[in-house]
Parts: C-alpha cells; structure tokens; sequence
C-alpha cells in the first residue's frame, strides 16, 4: 500500500522517538514518560498531524474499495501471529480469545471494538474529560486503524533494513571506532570481508532481548539480531572449546556507549529450544523427495559422503533446498517458490559449511549463513541450474564460524547443524531425515 509522504513523514518521525527511547532505558536513563504506543499517545496528546493530516487522509482512503479489506488482512496477520506464541497447553483461554476474534473480525467489529475501547478509556482517564472536540470515539476509530497502518509500516521497514548494508565507512560503528583510534577495516578481518565484527577476548555476549555484543575496552554494545538460542549455543561450544572464531553481523547505525547491562522483559517470550534427538520431527514416509541431479564416485581414500548435487522437496510444493556436498564441504540453499522480494531483486538464504570425520563422527569445521541477491532473470533460473548465481547485490553474512571442531550431534543430544538450519530456513523439515541420516557411523 503507497501511504502519502505526510503519513510515511509521521510515521518514520514516531519510529525514531521510539528507537531514542529504547536506546535511553538500555543506557539506565528511566527518567521521562515510557510509551508503547505512540500512535494512541498522539491521540492523547491532540497531536496536530494526527487530527489535520492522517485522519482525513484515511477518512477518505476507507472510502475506496478494498482499503478495508486491507486492513482487514494485517489485522487478521496480526492476531494469528499472535495466536501461533501461545502455549496450547498453559494458554487455552487466550487462545480461546483469540479465535474468537479471528472468526469475528469484520469491518463492523473492527469500529465496536474501537468504540468499545475508546469508551472504557474515557471511563479511566481523568484527562478524558478535557477532550478537545476531535478526541472523540469516531476519530478514535480511525486512529486504531492508523496504529494497523503503522505496525505494517514498521514491520515492512524492518526487514527491508536487515538487507540495507550502508557503506562501511560512512556508518556511525566505523566513525567511532576511528575517532577511538580504531580502524576496524584494518583491525578486524571479518568486518573488512564481511561486515561481521570478532568476538574476541575483549568482547562480551549479552544474551537476552536484545541480544548486544559488549565491547570491554570501550565500553560500547553492538546491536545484533542472532535468535538467542543459537547465541546460547554459540557460546556453550566457544566455552567447550569447540569454537575458535565467531563473527556475527551487527547494526551498523545505531548502538550503546554503556558498561550497564539492562535488558527488556514485556508480553510474551516464545522460548526456542535447540533440536536434540529427542525433541526433532521425523517426516512420513514419502512426504519429503529428493532428485539427485549429479553424483561423483567416491575415489579419494577417507572420503565420508558421495559428491553431489541434489534437491529437496515437499511433494505438491514448489519450494526446495538445493544441497551440494564434496570431499570436505556442504552448501544448503533454499530456494522458495515465492522469494522474498526488495525492490531489486529476490532473496534466497544459504547454508555452507566444512566437515571432517573423527571418531567416526561428522564434526563442522567452519560454518555461516548469507542471504543471496537475486535479480529476478537470475532467479527464475536458479530453480533449475545449481550454478546461477545472484549478483543483484553483495552477499550478507550474518554469522561466521571458523577453527571449529563441533560433532553434528552433541555429547548431549543436540542436533547442531540441525537447529543452525531450523534457525534460518523457512522449510528446514526437508532436510530434516536427510541430515538425521548422517548421524551414522562413518568408517
């Protein structure tokens, strides 16, 4: 949906005093009011742009056939969203709720329940009582259908940022590291190839929400989004010794300058767990091919796994992971029937790592995951040529392990190459029973 640059203005206006805001509280600065929702603060506060810009302008959109069914579909996204973290066992009356409002959801209920809402504010607000004439229930409508516009807004802006790599030298990370004597071009070789910044002795993991990287001589915390139970794991084999190097990919414009150690705890944590052996899905018999489209013979004295190219799918789906396997390496792509899209070009995401067998046991020796850039001539040929490549835009890592010595499988059960996969791909089930398979002793 194209918004006009009065509301997009307002919007990335609200975005910002929300990002200074939570840049604030996790510097230990609690002073001055904490909103959630500033688009309801904005009605609150009798906002001008508000009133005389947004609101008429939607006034008028509604008007227009389809724009409520619009709205209709992100509000029905947001509530299964919000649906799929609950617990079916330990939340059944919220999810009750929530089904509820999913099989009720009509552009009727959409204005009760603003109107219902609007009424119980006014019934506990003692400022509602000083109201302008506009801060009634009708504009209050309109304002929570803004707040729908907005969260779409913000969302969309989100993951169209996590491609966005701005030149390293004009990034705010790269400034103050230079005006600290530090040229991380020349310090640290993974950020020069790949953007990734070491962890290193001098460099703390915070785990939690968000997830930081704690420079100890600076006293300055990176921004990074690796979900936190692949961080947790990260960290369990860095301190077993079986982790040489990590490198992650860190935001690059905005970060902390702080040795306190704040993190945020507010609604509902989805908790991921790690595969293990006990907890991973098999898939039926027959539900998940395989095409071989190349094999190599197995010459070489030691050789673990057969050469080759091959594709995994779900019968009746058009989605698929690419897989290629040599002497020493393996390379997963996933290649969905509908990609991604940027303005540009099509998304895919990638696997690669290194293996060696000890014991008779797979172990990685490096590992990383990138997203590959697509144009969209490329891609259309990428769903039946191993060798196209993307070359819209630069490969992004977000991860990097190298020195490594991790068995596929953990002393304890934990299916590492498993949750690394389960982690990043939208369809890690196709390779699920591929990878179980090669657990196997090898000679």
């Amino acid at each position: 949906m194209k918004l006009p640059t009065v509301v997009l203005e307002h919007f990335d206006n609200l975005t910002e005093i929300n990002e200074a805001q939570s840049l604030r509280i996790l510097e230990g600065d609690f002073s001055g009011d904490v909103r959630s929702d500033l688009i309801t603060q904005c009605f609150l506060d009798d906002d001008p742009i508000l009133f005389e810009k947004a609101i008429p302008w939607l006034k008028d959109a509604v008007q227009q056939a389809g724009f409520i069914d619009i709205i209709l579909r992100l509000e029905r996204h947001r509530l299964k969203f919000e649906l799929a973290r609950f617990d079916p066992i330990y939340d059944h009356s919220a999810i009750e709720l929530i089904e509820t409002k999913l099989e009720e959801l009509c552009a009727s209920t959409l204005r009760e329940d603003a109107l219902r809402c609007f009424a119980d504010l006014c019934s506990i607000l003692v400022a509602a009582k000083d109201f302008s004439a506009r801060q009634c229930g009708e504009n209050y409508y309109f304002t929570k259908l803004l707040r729908t516009l907005y969260e779409d807004h913000l969302t969309e802006q989100r993951e169209q940022s996590r491609f966005i790599r701005t030149p390293q030298k004009d990034t705010l990370l790269y400034q103050f590291y230079k005006a600290a004597d530090v040229d991380l071009l020349e310090s640290d070789t993974q950020y020069s190839k790949y953007n990734l910044y070491s962890i290193t002795a001098d460099t703390e993991l915070l785990i939690g929400l968000p997830s930081r990287i704690l420079d100890l001589q600076r006293q300055v915390q990176l921004f990074i989004n690796t979900p936190k139970h692949i961080l947790e794991l990260f960290e369990r084999l860095r301190k077993d010794g079986l982790i040489e190097d990590l490198a992650l990919l860190t935001s690059d414009h905005s970060f902390l300058q702080t040795d306190k150690r704040y993190f945020v705890s507010f609604g509902i944590e989805y908790i991921w767990q790690p595969l293990t052996l006990d907890n991973v899905v098999h898939q039926p018999i027959g539900a998940v091919a395989r095409t071989i489209l190349r094999t190599c013979d197995i010459s070489a004295e030691g050789t673990a796994l057969q050469p080759s190219v091959s594709t995994f799918y779900a019968q009746g789906s058009g989605d698929k992971i690419w897989c290629s396997i040599t002497a020493n390496s393996m390379t997963f792509e996933e290649v969905a029937q509908v990609p991604e899209l940027l303005e540009d070009c099509a998304v895919t995401q990638l696997i690669h790592l290194e293996y060696f067998v000890e014991d008779g046991r797979l172990h990685v020796s490096h590992i990383d995951h990138e997203y590959i850039f697509y144009t969209l001539e490329e891609f259309d040929l990428r769903g039946t040529d191993p060798s196209q490549k993307g070359n819209a835009r630069k490969r992004l890592k977000t991860f990097k392990i190298d020195r490594s010595a991790i068995p596929f499988v953990l002393d304890d059960g934990t299916l590492f190459v498993h949750t690394l996969i389960d982690a990043c791909f939208d369809k890690p089930y196709l390779l699920t029973d591929f990878l179980l398979g090669l657990l196997q002793p090898r000679g």
